[in-house]
């Protein structure tokens, strides 16, 4: 541990307040760059031994000519809609002279050493089930940058509220019938055990719809669900994200149900694959290169020290749009 006030890995910040210059100093001492006296770079490199500071890859990449390297944790690239995340992510890394190395969860028999391994090949890292710091393999000052993040840390909040009233308003006004909410992550047959977006999604429509039945996974897939949607003569079928409700609108077009006369169908994510089907997909969907903006704006400032960890700015917020198109 670093000899620092308060304990804890010692910081860029706790080294220039040691050595009495700014963070770009010491940034130039350490990397062995020009534009400082060399008695304050020993200055500053004495202070940094004296506080064991080992200095941050992804710090060392963003004032040299090496180009700082971020990780990207995603959980499935057969979901279209990781792909079209990390094409953002990846536009916006190029457009600042960022590399960017992905990896995936899914499938993994040990997610948690996926995130270990990426953190080792990176200065940054961003996405979905980001492990916690643990010294060497997760460094304490890695910057580190959920997506759709949950109620604490770092990230990027993907907000649904407004879009998730005008559907409820959309389908009212619409006289959509009965309601069923096709789960994606529930418990396998219990609908009284549902996913935290299938309830909340069942939680906003119900009030201005009425009761919103949810519909678990279950052994038969997506036939056996809309076997059971269809038992409770459900009117709209909103589906935990895109691929899903892709996968419904064929399966209603093998039954001969027409799509939207018989039963409307509402999917999550705003994927262009929903553009490219018959009738194209109604959804919910945030704005990529805004999510890929406010998630490389949050690297950089936990890095510079201009945003901490558990703070309000540590936290940026875009919104879902509902796009209205022909399956609802």
């Amino acid at each position: 541990m670093s000899p620092r006030a308060g304990g804890g890995r010692a910081t860029i910040v706790d080294v220039a307040a040691r050595a009495g210059v700014s963070r770009q100093t010491v940034s130039r001492a350490i990397n062995d760059l020009p534009g400082i006296r060399e008695d304050t770079r020993q200055r500053v490199l004495e202070a940094a031994e004296e506080l064991h500071y080992r200095p941050s890859r992804f710090g060392r990449g963003l004032v040299s000519a090496e180009p700082p390297t971020l990780g990207l944790l995603v959980d499935d690239l057969a979901n279209a809609f990781f792909p079209e995340i990390a094409r953002a992510v990846i536009r916006e890394a190029a457009a600042r002279s960022w590399n960017v190395v992905v990896a995936e969860t899914g499938g993994a028999a040990d997610p948690a050493a996926v995130g270990a391994d990426l953190a080792r090949r990176a200065d940054a890292l961003l996405g979905y089930g980001l492990p916690a710091p643990t010294g060497e393999a997760v460094p304490a000052r890695m910057p580190l940058v959920a997506l759709d993040a949950p109620a604490a840390g770092a990230g990027v909040v993907f907000d649904d509220t407004a879009a998730l009233a005008e559907l409820a308003a959309h389908l009212e006004a619409a006289e959509a019938g009965p309601v069923a909410m096709l789960d994606g992550q529930g418990a396998p047959g219990a609908p009284e055990h549902p996913s935290p977006r299938a309830a909340r999604i069942r939680d906003v429509l119900a009030p201005r719809l009425g009761e919103v039945a949810i519909v678990p996974p279950g052994p038969g897939g997506v036939p056996g669900q809309l076997a059971e949607a269809a038992a409770r003569e459900a009117g709209t079928l909103v589906c935990f994200h895109d691929v899903q409700a892709l996968a419904v609108l064929q399966e209603l077009r093998r039954a001969g149900r027409a799509v939207p006369e018989d039963v409307r169908v509402v999917g999550v994510d705003g994927l262009h694959l929903g553009t490219l089907v018959h009738p194209e997909l109604t959804t919910l969907g945030v704005d990529r290169e805004e999510v890929a903006r406010h998630a490389l704006d949050l690297v950089e400032g936990l890095f510079g020290g201009t945003i901490a960890p558990g703070s309000a700015a540590a936290r940026r917020r875009v919104e879902y749009g509902l796009l209205r198109r022909q399956s609802a």
